[in-house]
């Protein structure tokens, strides 16, 4: 029997490594829709400014902190040698999972708070 620790470490890099898998090709199309979407923020004010700055900032160092990552799990599908163990492409997936996570929670509360402090009703 594995004991519960052991079991929770694992299902969140799986977890993770899921959301990595999809962030992949989800993260490009979400950082553009939630641009296009609140271009208006641009015209509003100067926190709009700063928010919409500040959301391409965080898509640019996702992607930017991301592309290692993603380097990592193509050799590790294309090489025999992936790394110390057969888990090293899910920490790969994982880690990018965890940037894309982080970018869409600073897309979600930057832009909230700049709709909510710019006075645009939503």
């Amino acid at each position: 029997m594995t004991d519960w620790p052991y079991l929770l470490v694992a299902s969140s890099i799986y977890a993770l490594g899921f959301i990595g898998l999809f962030g992949i090709s989800l993260l490009p199309i979400r950082a553009t829709l939630a641009l296009m979407r609140n271009a208006f923020l641009w015209r509003s004010s100067f926190i709009g400014k700063a928010a919409l700055f500040l959301v391409g900032a965080a898509a640019i160092a996702a992607i930017a902190f991301g592309i290692p990552q993603i380097a990592g799990v193509f050799r590790c599908l294309n090489e025999m040698h992936c790394g110390a163990n057969r888990a090293s492409g899910w920490f790969f997936l994982a880690v990018f999972g965890a940037c894309y996570l982080a970018f869409e929670l600073v897309s979600i509360i930057v832009l909230a708070v700049a709709r909510r402090l710019g006075g645009v009703a939503t």
